[in-house]
């Protein structure tokens, strides 16, 4: 039987199992959707005059490094420089294309879950979403003890 075959113990519960359950399902697609982008995202910087580029991926870290002969001509202290301003660019770059992913994945619903995209963040966001996932399984443990009490079990 479907949730929504029983509305009467709903009401009586006051539980609105069909909101959680949906509400579930939407942060499920919408979480699913924003990691499949971040996956595929790839944080780019160039140097000013084209010669030194590079990418920064979740995954990856560090890649796709290029770097023109030309740019050999610098000092080695001075091109390890360019490289580490280039890295810091690319991955405010990626933080960038993550805000935006997080706006178009979740709406409207973005400045409910908009967080900093560090570690401790991500750890906040997990949890918010597994206290999602267990209020539907305890109100679905309630409903299933309710029934056991009317049932005489």
């Amino acid at each position: 039987m479907r949730v929504s075959e029983f509305p009467d113990i709903e009401r009586t519960l006051g539980i609105d199992l069909g909101a959680h359950v949906e509400q579930a399902r939407r942060v499920a697609e919408k979480s699913a959707e924003f990691s499949a982008r971040l996956a595929d995202m790839v944080g780019r910087a160039e140097s000013p005059d084209g010669r030194v580029g590079l990418g920064f991926s979740p995954e990856k870290g560090l890649t796709g490094v290029r770097i023109d002969p030309r740019a050999m001509r610098m000092g080695s202290e001075e091109l390890a420089e360019l490289i580490e301003q280039l890295s810091k660019e690319a991955v405010a770059d990626l933080e960038r294309q993550k805000r935006e992913a997080a706006d178009e994945v979740y709406g409207e619903d973005a400045q409910k879950v908009k967080t900093p995209l560090d570690p401790a963040a991500m750890r906040d966001a997990l949890r918010d979403m597994n206290d999602a996932f267990s209020g539907v399984s305890r109100d679905a443990t309630a409903l299933m003890d309710q029934l056991r009490k009317r049932m005489g079990q």
